[in-house]
């Protein structure tokens, strides 16, 4: 009998999408199980809801889904995209070898329990690095070009010339754009802001500076990199020693005209101290895909600022994103049903 397979179909998964699996069933004789969840989730305001408490608050927070407990008892892979895995769950399965989340994030699940039962955590890295990279680009030239601004001008019949950061407002070519983290998002920015002739600084103790330099970047401090940089751009991902990384002290370094641009977490830039960076105009601007409140209060501050480009959580969407990650799943699936061994194991 081939491996039972569980895959978990929800909001998030609408039209078949996750049948691409099927294949598992055809290519190796696997037994694949779909598993209806998220049936409470009627509407895409309901699902951010849920995703967004997921993600602050683990996957215990979520319903327990009672065929998902039914089925994983005999599975031996359970694959979700954004779906919960409950700790009581995965502490069910009898046999369970591993969990694939067709995502780079696993928020989904309890990675700490599953490493305590053995469970490996298979992740779909650089998933979005693609749609994040080329939409972090786009922030960035539409905060420092005012497009955005200029656009809602336009609407309202209104041609005049002359933005609060027309002083900043600069060419990329020979300016110094300061990357915090140099990942697969981060290495495409870097990329990119070659073919506009920009510096490229690296803030990324992960990556040995000689690395860097063989790229042909300048590897940095991330003080030296706040104090240099003429845009800063930030691509960690949020765990307790990246968490609040740009700060007071960070801002206070700041050029004048430095624009700031988060497409990756909020929690990596202390929001008291960009608010007042901003509100005090420190610096020249921020464009923000992410926000330590989502979604938006009507009364937020960011919502009035002359100097801020606000963009609604998209830097990874795009039409076919699903399509990329589940080929990245597939990859990890079918190089484990040939020799045995998983790619991509977050909890080794």
């Amino acid at each position: 009998m081939g491996k039972k397979v569980v895959v978990m179909e929800g909001f998030s998964t609408p039209n078949g999408e996750l049948r691409v699996f099927d294949a598992l069933a055809e290519k190796y004789g696997a037994e694949v199980k779909y598993v209806s969840v998220q049936k409470e989730i009627k509407d895409g305001d309901a699902f951010m809801k849920m995703f967004l408490n997921m993600e602050k608050n683990g996957p215990d927070v979520i319903a327990e889904e009672e065929e998902l407990l039914a089925e994983i008892k005999d599975a031996d892979i359970v694959i979700s995209h954004i779906s919960a895995i409950s700790t009581k769950a995965v502490n069910s399965a009898e046999h369970l070898e591993a969990v694939c989340i067709i995502r780079s994030g696993v928020e989904n699940i309890n990675v700490e329990n599953a490493t305590e039962r053995g469970v490996k955590v298979i992740n779909a890295p650089g998933r979005l690095a693609v749609p994040v990279s080329e939409f972090t680009v786009g922030l960035m030239i539409s905060e420092m070009k005012n497009i955005a601004r200029s656009h809602q001008r336009v609407q309202m019949g209104n041609f005049k010339d002359g933005f609060p950061n027309d002083e900043y407002s600069v060419n990329l070519k020979g300016k110094n754009v300061g990357l915090v983290g140099c990942g697969m998002v981060g290495s495409r920015v870097a990329n990119i802001m070659k073919a506009f002739e920009a510096n490229v600084l690296i803030y990324d103790p992960y990556m040995p500076e000689e690395k860097i330099k063989e790229m042909g970047y300048t590897p940095m401090s991330l003080n030296n990199l706040c104090k240099n940089a003429d845009v800063i751009s930030v691509h960690f991902r949020l765990t307790p020693e990246t968490k609040g990384l740009i700060g007071a002290e960070q801002f206070a370094l700041m050029k004048p005209g430095c624009f700031l641009i988060n497409t990756a977490r909020a929690g990596l830039v202390d929001e008291v101290a960009m608010m007042d960076a901003l509100q005090n105009k420190k610096i020249a601007g921020a464009g923000l895909d992410v926000f330590h409140q989502e979604p938006f209060q009507a009364d937020n501050p960011l919502l009035t600022m002359d100097n801020v480009t606000v963009t609604g959580h998209l830097a990874g969407h795009c039409a076919d994103v699903f399509e990329m990650s589940a080929g990245i799943t597939m990859g990890a699936l079918d190089h484990y049903f040939q020799t045995g061994e998983w790619m991509y194991v977050v909890n080794q």
